[in-house]
């Protein structure tokens, strides 16, 4: 997995470093990643009468990611739109960089594709290095009840400009948390801790 992670990194800021020589910057990737699907010679379209479960799609034929016109009426909670549409358009330019082209070929689609695509995503919205340097990742640590921890980790999910729940997830796939997810309860893994002294240390080297 973390040999995964570190080439899911080193894509992103490879895609960054495009749109950077461009003088497309920012230190938020949620409000870059439409400009690094367009980046790769992608078009976004917006469609109607797309399958109701959908919130986007990856069309290699037409190399474009689709996404319904009724976006927003699909979801749960339509407020969240926003940040929803940053994660789907993270999840479908996943599908650019590590899959298009196995579609174009062999014209399938494998069952792990999606896996792969959630990781990327997360990878590409939610960079390590950003989250350990954020005052609100160390007081997620010495949070001393549940409250505490979700009021951090929708602040984080606030600066990055993503969902609560996007965010927890990103916090487990680094290994930070654990969550049992159907109880919402969310525990700091001994992991977290020893990483972000780490970064400390080395910011201040």
């Amino acid at each position: 997995m973390n040999q995964r992670l570190d080439l899911y990194e080193a894509d992103r800021e490879q895609l960054l470093g495009a749109l950077s020589r461009r003088h497309i910057r920012c230190r938020v990737p949620a409000r870059l990643v439409h400009e690094a699907i367009l980046e790769c010679g992608w078009s976004i379209q917006r469609l109607s009468g797309m399958r109701s479960a959908l919130l986007g799609l990856c069309c290699a034929e037409e190399r474009a990611i689709q996404i319904p016109t009724d976006f927003r009426q699909r979801l749960r909670v339509p407020a969240t739109a926003r940040l929803v549409y940053h994660e789907t358009l993270a999840h479908e330019l996943a599908h650019i960089r590590l899959h298009a082209q196995t579609m174009l070929m062999q014209r399938r689609k494998d069952s792990a594709w999606e896996n792969e695509a959630d990781v990327y995503a997360r990878v590409f919205l939610v960079p390590r290095a950003q989250l350990l340097g954020k005052p609100a990742m160390q007081r997620l640590l010495d949070a001393q009840s549940q409250q505490e921890l979700w009021r951090n980790i929708l602040c984080l999910a606030q600066e990055f400009c993503v969902t609560g729940w996007f965010l927890s997830s990103a916090l487990e796939l680094y290994g930070f948390i654990r969550m049992q997810k159907k109880r919402r309860l969310v525990e700091v893994l001994p992991v977290a801790h020893e990483l972000v002294g780490r970064f400390v240390l080395a910011w201040s080297a």
